[in-house]
């Protein structure tokens, strides 16, 4: 996802909570920042913060 996406969607979702449900590639200029975007809210994560919430999830059937 550009940036510049992301943070459009950041605008349009405000500061309601977010369980940050998938995650892309942030991506600036054409160029790969090593950034993860919510596809949700636009919020901008490190590939150790993507990690760290993602290994936080817990599995349920």
């Amino acid at each position: 996802m550009q940036k510049k996406r992301a943070l459009a969607l950041q605008a349009a979702w405000g500061a309601q909570p977010c369980d940050h449900p998938a995650f892309s590639k942030e991506y600036d200029l054409g160029e790969r920042t090593g950034s993860y975007v919510c596809t949700q809210c636009g919020a901008i994560f490190s590939f150790r913060e993507k990690a760290e919430l993602v290994a936080g999830r817990t599995v349920t059937e």
